[in-house]
């Protein structure tokens, strides 16, 4: 892993609340200011381990029908970014940090590739991000719930020798896909490093304030 701890940018007007339910998957209930109120949640993993009854969580007013929008939850004394609608923007800024793709000159986003979006194209490149907030013994672990979507989007990058980026927002040492919840992208992404497709793993952390790039972490066996 890379030693290094560089601030990224700071999330403005946040508020502190208690999670409290999770009606569905994009809509919670929190408490705030002694008074129950709806928050959207953007991450539609199943975040089980994160989201439990008095946790901590961070939010923002939401612009949507909901009252708030969260954006962090605290766990075993981490601040862990749940915010999803974030992770282009974060990519965006850790680009500049890995060097095999430091210097592209044209980035595209949103970019329609076979059957489904890709998140960026650079100077010609594909690739996706996906951002993990599951860990178990050190280790980072992605999905945390079944994903055809995730499966597919491997799948394009694979047919078009692209590149895929995990965001992992909690502390480890080591990253591999996760056999127990979707077997089928774990063999996917099996496929992809067979294939010397290039995986980027980045470690992040949030301080409550401030999202800081805190280097790269290596690949487990898998």
């Amino acid at each position: 892993m890379q030693n290094s701890k560089v601030p990224l940018f700071e999330i403005p007007n946040l508020q502190k609340g208690v999670f409290l339910t999770r009606p569905n998957r994009f809509v919670s209930e929190i408490k705030y200011n002694n008074q129950i109120k709806s928050a959207h949640i953007h991450d539609p993993g199943r975040l089980t381990e994160l989201l439990t009854k008095g946790k901590e969580v961070l939010f923002t007013d939401s612009r949507g029908k909901l009252d708030y929008y969260i954006k962090a939850v605290k766990h075993e004394n981490e601040w862990i970014l749940i915010d999803t609608a974030l992770h282009s923007k974060i990519a965006l800024r850790v680009f500049p940090h890995l060097p095999e793709i430091a210097n592209v000159s044209e980035i595209r986003k949103e970019v329609p590739l076979g059957k489904s979006r890709i998140d960026f194209v650079l100077d010609g490149v594909p690739l996706e991000v996906k951002g993990v907030t599951l860990v178990k013994e050190d280790l980072a672990l992605f999905p945390d719930a079944p994903t055809e979507r995730g499966t597919r989007h491997v799948q394009e990058i694979i047919d078009n020798n692209g590149m895929l980026l995990f965001l992992v927002f909690r502390k480890a040492t080591k990253f591999k896909p996760n056999f127990d919840t979707d077997p089928k992208f774990f063999n996917k992404l099996s496929e992809a490093r067979k294939k010397n497709i290039r995986i980027f793993v980045v470690q992040l952390s949030f301080d409550g304030k401030t999202i800081f790039y805190n280097g790269t972490i290596p690949l487990a066996d898998f």
